[in-house]
């Protein structure tokens, strides 16, 4: 073990060296599939690879400057790490946390330590992060610390063999701690609907709304066939836009069973020119009122708390139903493009529909 090891402590959390007291909780939260899932620790994970950890690991860092890692502690027990790596003024950062001291915000207060402890005293003047992409856990915690979040990189991480595209920031040493945009990752509710983030769990669904054959006669360009993992990449990336403040999507469900029944989503959201609104239903989600009753709510939302001034909404000039329902929520037609839009692979006029704040 390194006793050297600086002290860092907010009102909430402490960052300290190592000890063997952590050691059996470094096995539980290295043996969670989460942490299997997202990171390349060895799996199965003992406790040899817990004490090779603690004791060998952790003071070699220290000692040879690869690496600082601190013990997150919180309520006097081990919760966590957080590491600070390089050797040179670029630096990377890694961090993880026991599964039952997660949301409860530890994890920011831990890095953001970790990184002021980096810029004020090691002399780093850059931080990098990466993370698997899907691991939102990771996001969230990247965009709270003020990361700037730069781009989705194919195949820049090995996990134990296994090729993975990643997720990118970074935050240099004269940023401010605070997110760099907007993340709307708000849940509300209507008479019968509840709207809420996408989630992991409507993967399935999702594929089979985009596999829908309504869906496809509007949506060209989607692959056939259509699987569980491309429909993951749509969330994700609807996970990714959302963090970056560039879109907001709802998932529309059930309160009774949480289950989609579709999604809304605003595209392009700006401060000047407001945003776009666009949507899906699941098949067997049609003539229920979902959209009817929710796509009006997202709208009122997106002016009263988004505080956006303006929406629009585009739709093949055949698609009645997505023109029904954009003139119901208020919106009124501004334009034609002459043949701008496919249906089933035939080109269409399309149809432009606004509504500003009132």
């Amino acid at each position: 073990m390194c006793t050297d090891v600086p002290v860092l402590r907010d009102d909430v959390v402490t960052l300290r060296g190592h000890r063997a007291g952590d050691v059996d909780r470094v096995l539980e939260m290295a043996s969670d599939p989460e942490m299997g899932r997202w990171t390349t620790v060895p799996t199965p994970y003992t406790r040899a690879d817990a004490e090779k950890f603690v004791f060998e690991s952790v003071p070699r860092g220290w000692s040879g400057g690869s690496a600082m890692s601190w013990a997150i502690e919180y309520d006097g027990r081990f919760v966590g790490n957080v590491d600070i790596r390089g050797e040179s003024v670029v630096a990377d950062i890694g961090f993880a946390l026991h599964p039952d001291a997660r949301g409860r915000g530890l994890m920011r207060r831990a890095a953001e330590l970790a990184l002021a402890y980096a810029f004020e005293r090691a002399g780093k003047r850059v931080v990098h992060w990466k993370a698997p992409v899907g691991n939102l856990a990771s996001l969230r915690v990247a965009h709270a610390c003020g990361f700037t979040l730069h781009a989705r990189v194919p195949d820049l991480l090995d996990l134990r063999g296994d090729l993975r595209d990643a997720w990118c920031g970074s935050i240099r040493a004269d940023d401010t701690a605070d997110p760099k945009s907007a993340w709307w990752a708000t849940t509300f509710e209507t008479e019968r609907f509840r709207l809420r983030p996408l989630a992991e769990k409507d993967d399935e669904r999702i594929r089979e709304t985009l596999d829908d054959p309504v869906s496809r006669k509007y949506l060209f360009g989607r692959p056939s066939p259509l699987t569980i993992e491309h429909a993951a990449a749509e969330r994700t990336r609807k996970w990714w836009t959302a963090a970056r403040g560039e879109t907001c999507t709802w998932a529309v469900t059930d309160p009774a069973d949480d289950v989609y029944l579709g999604d809304i989503t605003l595209l392009d959201i700006d401060e000047v020119t407001g945003a776009e609104a666009g949507f899906y239903t699941h098949p067997d989600s049609r003539g229920v009122g979902a959209l009817g009753e929710t796509f009006p709510a997202v709208v009122e939302h997106a002016f009263d708390v988004l505080g956006l001034r303006r929406l629009t909404l585009f739709a093949a000039d055949s698609n009645t139903g997505s023109k029904a329902l954009a003139e119901a929520a208020g919106f009124r037609w501004f334009g034609t493009q002459p043949l701008a839009a496919r249906s089933d692979g035939v080109f269409e006029d399309l149809v432009g529909y606004e509504l500003l704040r009132p």
